[in-house]
């Protein structure tokens, strides 16, 4: 009974990171803000892919058993790979996720910004610095449809989640005072925008997660060996790494833009649970849309207007 019990805690406290990018390398000025909504769907293709080849497997091996006339029984790897995937599928399900981002510039040269996201699971917050650009000058006769850049930039973003599992307090079995997970993302931009119409970008990123279970829940754990004859052990924590990049266009005009974006990666997290090392991770796809609109960029009596430049043809009066 307490084998399924903390099964249950973790299908009830898993959830997948959202790892959408949905910006490009450019920050805003300061002043200017952007509001995004988004959705994006995670998808374990790995572990998926792998289950359904167990199952065919197993399948078979029914089959021949029934035909044959002989009882069917699942070795013990066999049945101990299937319980890997279906943690796995329990920490990180597949399943769409929602999120809202606040980001706004805080220089004038238009070198750093900063972001809020809200997500479905999670809160995150980012900052942004451009390390290199390139394209036509801003000061350029050309209005700003017609520009072109290209830039570069480091980011780096920490995110809470919010989850919790209320199964063991529920059953009052357990009370779980202390749940966390926290990431560490660190992602590299590259962009380039065809002025305000099309912008094309590219992040690779990395993400580091720790997610720590309540010493109760952990001790809990540990003695129920005594009682089922099952190690039923839980690790205190849990890290994994995320190795990835995210891949996205952004097509609209002036201050609205839609975007969307693929984010593949690999993700390897193998804790030791139930007394063996689990493979929890694999190849991981997030596809994710999403609407931004940002806030026009007062520039005031600045030399982008041709009236506003010297003429040298026209002679200056003199005072």
């Amino acid at each position: 009974m307490r084998f399924f019990l903390l099964l249950a805690l973790l299908v009830t406290t898993g959830c997948a990171s959202t790892l959408s990018t949905l910006q490009t390398a450019k920050p805003l000025a300061r002043g200017q803000f952007q509001v995004s909504g988004a959705v994006g769907v995670f998808a374990p293709v790995g572990q998926l892919g792998t289950l359904i080849d167990e199952g065919i497997d197993q399948g078979k091996a029914i089959k021949e058993s029934v035909e044959s006339g002989q009882p069917y029984d699942l070795p013990e790897a066999e049945a101990q790979r299937l319980l890997g995937v279906g943690m796995a599928l329990a920490v990180a399900p597949p399943g769409p996720a929602n999120e809202l981002m606040i980001r706004a510039g805080l220089l004038e040269s238009s070198t750093l910004d900063v972001g809020l996201r809200l997500s479905t699971t999670s809160v995150r917050f980012d900052g942004k610095l451009r390390l290199a650009h390139g394209g036509d000058a801003e000061d350029s006769r050309l209005p700003d449809y017609r520009r072109k850049s290209y830039d570069l930039a480091l980011g780096v973003g920490f995110s809470r989640h919010v989850f919790k599992s209320p199964v063991l307090d529920a059953l009052e079995i357990v009370t779980i005072d202390e749940f966390s997970r926290w990431d560490l993302e660190v992602p590299v931009y590259l962009s380039m925008d065809l002025g305000d119409i099309f912008k094309l970008y590219a992040a690779p990123k990395y993400i580091f997660s720790r997610t720590s279970l309540d010493a109760k829940l952990v001790d809990y754990s540990q003695s129920g060996k005594d009682v089922t004859g099952f190690d039923l052990g839980l690790p205190a924590q849990v890290s994994s790494h995320f190795y990835g990049a995210s891949l996205g266009f952004a097509l609209g005009y002036r201050y609205v833009h839609l975007y969307a974006e693929l984010t593949a990666g690999y993700t390897d997290c193998r804790p030791v649970v139930f007394g063996q090392q689990r493979d929890l991770g694999g190849v991981s796809l997030y596809p994710s849309v999403g609407l931004a609109i940002k806030n026009p960029l007062s520039r005031g009596p600045r030399a982008s207007s041709p009236d506003s430049r010297p003429n040298p043809e026209r002679p200056v009066p003199s005072t």
